[in-house]
């Protein structure tokens, strides 16, 4: 017998599911279709046979330490309740997830926000390990965070600590997916970035454009920093926007919680390389000096497999 812990990273497309050992390395993981197990019963009974197929694929009987969940919405974290997930049909309200799977694997669970749990990955086993204070960006269709203060996750009164991508950066400006104006998010989300782009491109852009019209007119934020990466002038001011934005946040986040690590991850933070010299201009103008000079801030490095390590985490917080 082996033992594991399973990390589930539940997102509004798929559920990714992996085994993982006490050094945060992934032996085995399987990916689910979350239309198919948009159902606390149909994610539980997915979940289950998950996990005995990776057990078979590796050869081995799997005894488990347990069972942690990350998950987009409303957690109540201490108590493992999910009162509302983002993006994810099927009556997930109210839904006390952590017993339910305690009841059905025997073994200790955990269910939180996802965004919590890559924090807790990237600050174990990632780019903000060896700290004891870490904040994490994620930057994407929204901009989320997590935090870790003194070695340990905030959750806050009711689960929502962290988010980063509501405070806010101006009086007025584009309106935000919460319907407030103002917020980081409405100014560097994916639908900010690509307002950003063609913007840019009316102002004069040939690659940029090329690039579009080759995709069916379709940009991405993937698009933008090919476009960057061959010069591109529109894409590198679109860029150097981003950056200037982010910075305006994060010197905030500094000087509120001087943290050692600020680890940026998400789908745009493939564009580090266009963005990262604009961001720590804007930091160093405007965040305090000695907080800025003990903080480091970092591209993240589990990649994909950040929310599956960090749920693991969660089991093994539990624990202590």
């Amino acid at each position: 017998m082996h033992g594991w812990t399973v990390g589930v990273d539940f997102g509004g497309t798929n559920i990714k599911v992996g085994l993982v050992t006490g050094t945060g390395r992934v032996e085995g993981d399987a990916m689910l279709l979350t239309r198919e197990h948009a159902t606390p019963t149909r994610f539980l009974n997915g979940l289950h046979d998950t996990i005995e197929r990776l057990g078979k694929r590796l050869g081995r009987r799997i005894a488990l330490r347990g069972v942690g969940v990350g998950a987009p919405g409303l957690i109540d974290g201490e108590r493992g309740v999910i009162y509302r997930l983002v993006n994810v049909p099927g009556g997930w309200r109210g839904v006390p997830l952590q017993r339910l799977l305690e009841q059905r694997f025997r073994s200790p669970c955990a269910v939180d926000n996802d965004v919590n749990a890559v924090a807790l990955g990237e600050w174990r086993f990632g780019a903000g390990r060896g700290t004891r204070h870490s904040v994490y960006i994620t930057l994407g269709t929204g901009v989320g965070g997590g935090l870790v203060v003194n070695g340990q996750l905030v959750r806050g009164a009711i689960g929502s600590a962290g988010e980063v991508g509501h405070m806010k950066i101006a009086l007025t400006g584009p309106r935000c997916g919460c319907g407030s104006r103002g917020c980081l998010e409405a100014f560097i989300g994916t639908a900010a970035i690509l307002r950003l782009a063609r913007g840019a491109m009316r102002r004069g852009s040939r690659i940029l454009r090329r690039l579009a019209t080759e995709h069916h007119g379709r940009l991405t934020p993937e698009l933008i920093s090919e476009a960057a990466r061959r010069g591109d002038r529109a894409a590198l001011r679109t860029w150097h926007e981003v950056g200037s934005y982010l910075g305006l946040g994060l010197a905030s986040v500094i000087n509120l919680l001087n943290p050692e690590r600020i680890v940026i991850g998400g789908g745009v933070s493939k564009a580090w390389p266009y963005f990262a010299s604009r961001l720590t201009a804007t930091i160093r103008t405007h965040a305090f000096e000695d907080p800025l000079a003990a903080c480091r801030i970092l591209p993240a490095t589990l990649g994909e497999r950040g929310g599956i390590v960090g749920a693991a985490i969660l089991v093994w917080e539990r624990a202590k």
